[in-house]
């Protein structure tokens, strides 16, 4: 392990921790992650990837900042409203950490280039806000055999997975395809309070982490935060052995 005096002094309190330690520092240094979505739950898992100083992170968005978006959208301001997320995104977090590496990737999530942009990544991360996307990401990131992390939030509740392709459940195991109004169900038309988004946001991070350290522990499970109750829950959930996305058959 070979760090700078600078890197010592920003990660120090990290260092010091038992369950991460120079070894752990290393890997995260080591380690390339792919966020897709810069939104509510991208913004606010981003800045704290970045801080801990995940080595490489490709980012996955398309779509401009909305007045709507501030409320929740905790990397962009009032005046750079219609500008490009991707850009600010970029921008901001390579102010906070110019030594983690970003990849910008302005593109939509689509089906026949997800494999291609999965790739060079050893973890996916889900940020989007929509039933559409997080089946095709859940589904490229089985084929593709890349662990995931998938984080969704309405109104306020929030849930958090990890899946080990061929190992544990999968997004689909827990969910089956909605139907054509399920799949209308977004933050804009139900509502979502932006400190919840947060909340499912930093946990998502500190699993991702967790995972990237060696030190997982939510896999296997699924995690439901309640905001109102303020409330965790952890539910182990085992495999559909005829889950139409992950099953042997």
């Amino acid at each position: 392990m070979d760090f700078s005096d600078e890197q010592i002094e920003r990660y120090s309190r990290q260092l010091i921790l038992n369950e991460i330690g120079g070894v752990g520092q290393e890997k995260l240094k080591n380690s390339n992650i792919l966020v897709i979505g810069a939104g509510g739950l991208g913004s606010a898992f981003l800045l704290y990837a970045v801080a801990a100083g995940i080595g490489r992170i490709g980012i996955v968005e398309f779509d401009r900042v909305d007045m709507s978006n501030l409320a929740r959208q905790i990397l962009y301001r009032t005046d750079e409203i219609g500008q490009k997320k991707l850009d600010i995104a970029e921008k901001e977090l390579t102010r906070l950490n110019p030594e983690v590496k970003i990849d910008p990737i302005d593109t939509r999530l689509k089906e026949d280039k997800a494999s291609e942009i999965f790739s060079p990544y050893n973890l996916i991360v889900d940020c989007t806000d929509n039933f559409e996307s997080r089946f095709i990401i859940n589904r490229i990131a089985i084929e593709s055999n890349k662990p995931l992390i998938s984080g969704a939030v309405v109104r306020f509740e929030g849930n958090i997975m990890l899946v080990i392709p061929h190992k544990t459940f999968c997004y689909n195991c827990v969910f089956e395809k909605p139907s054509d109004d399920q799949m209308q169900i977004t933050c804009s038309n139900s509502g979502v309070f932006g400190s919840v988004v947060g909340t499912i946001a930093t946990i998502m991070c500190t699993e991702a982490i967790k995972f990237i350290v060696g030190t997982a522990t939510c896999a296997g499970n699924l995690l439901i935060y309640d905001g109102i109750k303020s409330e965790l829950r952890k539910i182990p959930i085992n495999r559909n052995n005829r889950c139409p996305t992950c099953s042997n058959e």
